[in-house]
């Protein structure tokens, strides 16, 4: 009679809380277990400790499977391990991506044994794969693939795509959403990263570490870290943002690793995931963490044009000189009140501010600690400076970008559209 996979697993249960010592030497050993099935079902007496089935020769009809990241055990495999002298094995009786349940003799302390055999459920280290007894039920089932997160275009921010195994390529996601899979032992074959932010001039570099073939090249923005169609994990990525980009953030990420799940989080080009320990990468989140904003100096300039913005949640920024940017672009944040110094004194400016819910206020760069947006601005020379120069300035204002340079007490921003100031730049001019 030929034995069904069920079968298997149903004789397998039967064991439970019984001792089997087929050699009657060193009591209830695993391999007992093992000798007893196969020679009562297929007349076959395996040889050796645990670990030499995953060596021995194999009668006809028996495969053998070693495990690789997307290997699922079937129900009534032989399972082996080879992490000693001795190894150890029992029959599986069910199976997922990141665990199996089997029954098995000897598979606790004291390990002398003395025990039954027991039901016991695990992860798969130490699992060198199985051996496939002839059932008549034994074709390959297909392991169950991970569905496809939800797609998203590529909008501002990071995104990110991955090309996992038997799967193919992911939607992209992006800002710390989980791209790849966890729970089915699939690897990462390649990687798509892209920075989008059009108001800030960078992008993003990284590479892939490709088992059997090591760190590959640095790739840019939207290019293809790792491989398609090879069947060759990723096993580390480094990525960093370049150009202004990385004044603005730090790029944080987190690799899931087979054996080890996720990682700690690493930021800036340093190694995520692992490399010589033949892990494949199954999954990566990444984010952009802004950094505290540094501009300026403390103390405004004694000669010469001086200025600094207030912004919300950031408080008061340097002083930055002609022309330089005060404030910032492509981060969102709004400004609240502007400070303009010539030579040193704010007597020779005057600013009047337009301020959401406020209006107009003369004589005032705008507010603080009151969480308005400054939304625009007139700036005038004082003290007789204005006949002797001129003073220009640009704004750079929420969705609309840099807006035209005026000059002399004329209107540079908006009003009445709810839109706020992010930056400006300023310029004293010798008429």
């Amino acid at each position: 009679m030929e034995l069904t996979k069920e079968q298997a697993v149903s004789w397998a249960n039967s064991k439970i809380g019984q001792r089997i010592d087929m050699d009657n030497f060193a009591g209830a050993q695993c391999m007992d277990l093992i000798v007893a099935f196969c020679h009562e079902h297929f007349g076959w007496w395996p040889k050796g400790n645990a670990r030499d089935l995953a060596y021995q020769g194999l009668p006809a009809g028996f495969k053998r499977f070693q495990n690789t990241p997307d290997f699922l055990p079937l129900p009534g495999d032989i399972f082996i391990w080879d992490h000693d002298q001795y190894g150890h094995t029992g029959i599986i009786t069910s199976a997922t991506m990141t665990s199996y349940t089997s029954v098995e003799q000897n598979g606790q302390p004291p390990y002398d044994g003395s025990g039954p055999a027991r039901a016991y459920s695990r992860g798969y280290t130490n699992f060198w794969g199985v051996i496939r007894p002839p059932y008549k039920d034994s074709a390959p089932v297909a392991p169950k693939l991970p569905p496809k997160n939800p797609a998203k275009a590529v909008s501002k921010g990071i995104n990110y795509e991955t090309h996992v195994s038997k799967v193919g390529w992911m939607n992209n996601v992006k800002d710390g959403a989980i791209s790849g899979s966890t729970g089915y032992k699939l690897p990462i074959e390649a990687i798509k990263i892209i920075f989008m932010n059009g108001n800030i001039n960078g992008s993003v570099e990284y590479r892939a570490h490709i088992a059997g073939v090591g760190w590959a090249n640095w790739v840019k923005s939207g290019q293809i870290a790792g491989t398609t169609g090879q069947s060759k994990a990723v096993e580390a990525l480094q990525a960093k943002l370049t150009g202004e980009a990385a004044n603005y953030y730090n790029l944080e990420y987190q690799a899931h690793v087979a054996e080890n799940g996720w990682l700690s989080w690493v930021k800036d080009g340093q190694t995520a995931g692992t490399t010589g320990q033949k892990k494949s990468m199954q999954a990566i989140k990444m984010k952009l963490v802004r950094k505290p904003i540094v501009q300026g100096v403390a103390k405004p300039g004694t000669e010469g044009l001086s200025y600094r913005m207030h912004l919300a949640e950031e408080g008061w920024l340097g002083y930055v000189s002609n022309n330089q940017m005060a404030g910032t672009t492509g981060l969102n944040i709004d400004a609240q009140c502007l400070e303009v110094c010539v030579n040193g004194k704010k007597e020779n400016i005057q600013i009047d501010a337009h301020v959401a819910e406020k209006g107009w206020l003369t004589n005032a760069g705008g507010t603080v600690g009151q969480k308005l947006s400054l939304q625009a601005v007139k700036i005038r020379l004082k003290n007789g400076l204005e006949t002797k120069y001129d003073i220009t300035y640009q704004v750079h204002v929420t969705n609309k970008g840099w807006m035209q340079w005026v000059k002399n007490g004329e209107m540079a921003g908006t009003t009445g559209q709810k839109l706020a100031i992010q930056a400006i730049r300023i310029k004293l001019i010798a008429k």
